[in-house]
């Protein structure tokens, strides 16, 4: 992968001793991709409660367009389940 030779300091370390678990940045099978592993070692439990709270207390603004409510909760969703793990009836409010 080319974002390797990007990475500096820890996340560069990190990268070299776990080079053979990421086969790509995103997507594919879980624990695979070097995005969510390096979000899973360098993010903070305290920073992750935060985004969960972030997403829980998302709502629609009075004049919030429906399509920017929209992609505000996708956002949030996807710093929550990096995974996808939860199922579909239990994203939609």
């Amino acid at each position: 992968m080319l974002v390797g030779a990007h990475l500096k300091g820890a996340a560069a370390d990190f990268y070299k001793e776990n080079r053979g678990t990421f086969l790509q940045w995103t997507g594919g099978v879980a624990g695979s991709n070097l995005k969510e592993g390096l979000i899973e070692r360098f993010t903070s439990a305290a920073t992750k409660d935060t985004w969960y709270a972030d997403y829980l207390n998302c709502n629609q603004g009075l004049i919030e367009t429906i399509e920017g409510y929209t992609n505000q909760f996708k956002k949030l969703f996807k710093r929550v389940d990096l995974n996808a793990a939860t199922p579909v009836t239990n994203i939609i409010r």
